[in-house]
């Protein structure tokens, strides 16, 4: 069975696959991109330092199989797992948060013994003031690295569609550094998707939209 998996590291695409022929036919864009073969410790903690070049539009690492990507994410990352979600309200606008400079969607890490789906309506409801809301299909799983306090974070952020209400009265949780939280209508969105993460976009995209 032929497994991909997409990591975002600095706003850019990580690709770990078992047959790139068969993820290029399918993602025409990664033609771009740099190509790796062996899915070891060297080829990825040497593609995460490469895509900090601005020039590099992503890397693709090809491995043997699932296990063995897997198995080797395992060893160099501590996994976090986190939910999100796109709410939408009677209009069919979409609720945005403005945190660090970027729009972004509402989304946080799992607490211990919580369903997933769980965490993504209290997330959402706690970063954005949202008091009614209600959840429904899966949209995508999105994956992303980071550094902090001297260990890498392999985090997979699970996203859902919801609906909400206009008449809940928005309170962005400053506790998160959410400055602003807004419903955007979907033709207006443009602007929004221009100054948001990759992940976002895609999350975005999946979930029907475009601009």
């Amino acid at each position: 069975m032929i497994f991909s998996k997409k990591i975002y590291i600095n706003d850019k695409p990580l690709i770990l696959t078992t047959n790139k022929g068969d993820y290029l036919a399918k993602n025409p864009e990664a033609e771009a991109y740099m190509v790796m073969n062996g899915a070891n410790k060297d080829n990825i903690l040497s593609a995460i330092s490469q895509l900090d070049k601005p020039t590099l539009e992503g890397i693709m690492i090809e491995g043997e199989s699932e296990e063995l990507i897997e198995k080797q994410l395992s060893k160099l990352f501590r996994p976090i797992i986190a939910a999100g979600g796109i709410a939408y309200n009677e209009d069919n606008a979409i609720l945005m948060i403005y945190r660090r400079g970027k729009w972004d969607l509402p989304k946080g890490k799992l607490d211990e013994g919580e369903e997933i789906e769980e965490c993504a309506l209290r997330e959402v409801m706690e970063e954005t003031g949202l008091e009614h809301l209600t959840i429904n299909e899966k949209i995508i799983d999105t994956y992303h690295i980071y550094h902090q306090n001297n260990e890498q974070f392999l985090k997979l952020t699970v996203w859902y569609k919801m609906t909400g209400t206009k008449a809940d009265k928005l309170s962005p949780q400053k506790e998160e550094n959410i400055i602003e939280a807004r419903w955007v209508a979907q033709k207006d969105l443009a602007p929004f998707a221009s100054r948001t993460y990759e992940a976002i976009r895609e999350v975005l995209h999946v979930a029907g939209m475009r601009w």
